[in-house]
């Protein structure tokens, strides 16, 4: 069963967020020979749960090291 076709603009940008919201990749990413994710890249969550890369290539967006791998600043400055 696949899932429902989003009907709106609005439902299609929350099904692609919902996708590629979750995961980042943290060193470059081949499959099939081809370079697929370079570190940083949003890599889907279908990937990952599929197998299709490894949890051990990628790192969850809410984690410093995703963070990091994205490129977004994980410092606060002190005040």
């Amino acid at each position: 069963m696949t899932a429902p076709v989003p009907a709106t603009a609005a439902e299609l940008l929350e099904a692609q967020r919902a996708e590629y919201g979750t995961y980042v990749a943290t060193v470059p990413i081949d499959i099939n020979g081809a370079r697929a994710f370079n570190p940083g890249d949003a890599v889907p969550n279908s990937h990952v749960e599929r197998g299709v890369v490894l949890g051990e290539q990628v790192a969850k967006t809410t984690t410093k090291a995703g963070r990091v791998a994205a490129g977004i600043d994980t410092d606060t400055p002190k005040g």
